[in-house]
């Protein structure tokens, strides 16, 4: 598993910690979407949205697991959206705390929410540089 990811055990981790987090956000979307509901008060009629949302999320979780046991060759579109995501995360997530975004809006923002948005833009930017080699080829 290690050679797959260069032959080294920091790049592993790292996929593994993102891997980690998405399943715990899938398991919260097939799971336990209450918690999302109650947590970012957005009703009960937020149940679909968060079930549709959670259909984008469970199938790149299955893919990440995948790329663990096989191979990460040629995978960088992976890695991109991984990115892209987490960076549009991170950007709607300050834009609604500075008022820049959804000023007409009750929008939760949470520390610990940009916090992690911060922590996979990070993760994702080391994965992809450092593996470049790898997912490129």
């Amino acid at each position: 598993m290690v050679e797959n990811f260069g032959g080294s055990t920091l790049y592993l981790i790292l996929y593994i910690i993102q891997l980690l987090g998405l399943s715990f956000y899938s398991y919260l979307v097939l799971f336990n979407p209450k918690k999302i509901i109650n947590d970012y008060q957005v009703g009960d009629g937020a149940i679909a949205p968060i079930r549709l949302i959670g259909s984008f999320i469970v199938p790149i979780v299955l893919i990440g697991i995948y790329l663990l046991f096989t191979s990460i060759e040629g995978a960088w579109i992976y890695f991109v959206f991984g990115f892209l995501t987490s960076l549009y995360q991170l950007t709607y997530d300050l834009g609604t705390r500075y008022g820049i975004i959804d000023k007409g809006y009750t929008v939760i923002n949470k520390t610990e929410d940009t916090i992690l948005s911060i922590v996979f833009v990070v993760v994702n930017v080391v994965l992809i540089y450092g593996l470049q080699d790898k997912i490129y080829g």
